[in-house]
């Protein structure tokens, strides 16, 4: 008996090959300039992202004088509109494990905007309050250089009068 063995000539396996190839790069390069538009989109519209926290005022809670409410005013002299989270360094590190607290939730300023938004049950052993730009929907931008913050010397009911 004899067997004949078919299988797929060399060169029609060849131009299989460089078929699939041409296709896998075509995939990889349309991939590689998307991701490179997004990427210099989200640049140029960072470039004029600028914040400024203006003022801080911490008015104390009658029922617990440890704790009170902070009142931000945010300054986005930029071009764009940007979200916001605050983070929240403290001193007593019992208290706020590593002194350090990422306030929950986030608040937007328009571009050119000036906006108050009060942080609540903030102790009163703060050392420094700061805003960073975060995630956002267009066009909203997320701008890591975008973020200010204040002193407790310089947050009215903490450091003066």
């Amino acid at each position: 008996m004899t067997s004949s063995r078919k299988g797929i000539s060399p060169i029609v396996a060849v131009i299989m090959l460089i078929a699939f190839t041409l296709v896998m790069a075509g995939m990889l390069a349309m991939f590689v300039t998307q991701l490179t538009e997004n990427q210099q989109k989200s640049i140029e519209n960072c470039i004029e992202a600028r914040v400024m926290l203006k003022r801080g005022v911490f008015t104390a809670d009658t029922n617990d004088p440890t704790k009170g409410n902070l009142t931000l005013t945010t300054y986005n002299y930029g071009k764009v509109p940007l979200r916001f989270q605050s983070l929240l360094s403290y001193s007593n590190e019992t208290r706020h494990p590593a002194g350090l607290e990422i306030y929950p939730g986030t608040f937007d300023v328009g571009n050119g905007k000036i906006e108050m938004f009060t942080l609540y049950g903030v102790s009163n052993d703060l050392l420094e309050a700061t805003i960073k730009s975060v995630k956002c929907d267009p066009p909203c931008y997320e701008c890591t250089a975008a973020q200010d913050f204040l002193k407790y010397i310089d947050i009215k009911g903490l450091g003066y009068v």
